[in-house]
């Protein structure tokens, strides 16, 4: 990816930030990053420990920037705290707060489903994919953005994981796989970098993949969330005008608890959740295929049941599920006429009758 934001990320990772070899982008020391025109304005948080070298940084990344092409003017502000940022940006006494920043991206898309988790390791990505390739199957036009800036893993999952974005105009163009355009940060930077950004930061990452990306519209957009109740949701919530959220869980009593925790985030930022999915309802051997539910049976139902919110479904352990995402061909593609796989056509049409009817 040629872009000008590519181009910067790259600049700062050549910035050195430690004795171990780390820069200070992937060190967290970027707090934001701001671009207008030709003016790039960078908020460095470097803490008391490291301010020996806070000028120097500071000079590295007004050099490195001012290389990149396209940027005249830097202005770099250093600060010792994120609470520091957070104290200049309060109100002053007797005045009222700024609303939060208010768009309404992907307005192309008849619907944006959120897939959700409370935790992470329950195949929220693995759902999220199956269920787009299921739409697919049904007739919908679909699209799938990887909003999981930390640990994004579509590349992998649909078979792109080497391939670059690229960029026509001042659009960037998504890539396309099994008939669904998608965009992933799995694709703007190399596969093993830690990507360690704080709030402002990841914001900006989603922004930019929402606004310069050649979106090109359709029934669905199924956006791939991190798990748990982060400043990505936070941000996407007021971007979007998302038609609901779908959460994913097992069945086991602590993955429960942290689906409540996702749903009541859903309910404060006014987005429906439009149902639950339980992912590893059970194991099913690969040579008999006899079910074992290794985590509890049906925690994920009863919860919906007590939350008001539709059952969409259970989807099992099942060893072609693993392989096909591993692969790049899930197995809704790979193997259309599995249990699995009809499973998740069921739930996909589950999921549009609740749409359709909502609407």
């Amino acid at each position: 990816m040629d872009s000008i934001e590519q181009k910067i990320r790259e600049t700062l990772q050549q910035i050195p930030f430690s004795n171990n070899g780390g820069n200070i982008l992937d060190s967290g020391v970027v707090y934001s990053l701001e671009l207008k025109g030709e003016t790039a304005n960078v908020v460095l948080v470097i803490g008391e420990e490291n301010q020996s070298i806070k000028d120097e940084t500071a000079a590295k990344v007004e050099q490195g920037l001012k290389s990149v092409e396209g940027i005249s003017e830097v202005g770099v502000k250093v600060v010792s705290s994120q609470a520091e940022i957070e104290a200049q940006q309060q109100p002053a006494s007797g005045e009222n707060p700024a609303p939060p920043e208010q768009a309404n991206y992907l307005q192309e898309y008849a619907n944006v489903i959120l897939v959700a988790s409370g935790k992470g390791g329950v195949g929220k990505s693995t759902v999220a994919i199956n269920l787009a390739l299921a739409l697919k199957a049904l007739g919908k036009t679909v699209s799938v953005l990887d909003a999981d800036v930390y640990g994004p893993s579509i590349p992998i999952m649909l078979g792109k994981r080497d391939e670059p974005l690229q960029v026509e105009g001042e659009k960037v163009k998504p890539l396309n796989q099994f008939g669904i355009d998608f965009m992933s940060v799995g694709n703007m930077v190399k596969e093993d970098q830690a990507l360690i950004w704080r709030g402002p930061m990841a914001h900006q990452v989603i922004q930019q993949m929402l606004r310069d990306a050649a979106w090109p519209g359709g029934d669905y957009m199924i956006v791939d969330l991190p798990p748990g109740t982060g400043d990505v949701q936070l941000s996407l919530s007021q971007m979007v005008a998302a038609t609901g959220a779908v959460v994913v869980c097992t069945p086991q009593d602590v993955a429960l608890l942290d689906a409540r925790k996702a749903i009541a985030m859903f309910t404060k930022v006014n987005i429906p959740v439009l149902g639950m999915i339980e992912n590893m309802s059970a194991f099913v051997c690969p040579k008999c295929g006899a079910e074992t539910p290794i985590f509890a049976k049906g925690g994920t139902e009863r919860e919906s049941s007590a939350q008001e919110v539709a059952y969409i479904g259970g989807v099992p352990i099942e060893m072609d599920i693993r392989l096909g995402s591993d692969n790049g061909d899930p197995i809704v593609h790979a193997s259309p006429n599995s249990g699995s796989a009809k499973i998740f056509m069921e739930m996909a049409a589950k999921l549009d009758q609740i749409v359709t009817e909502a609407g």
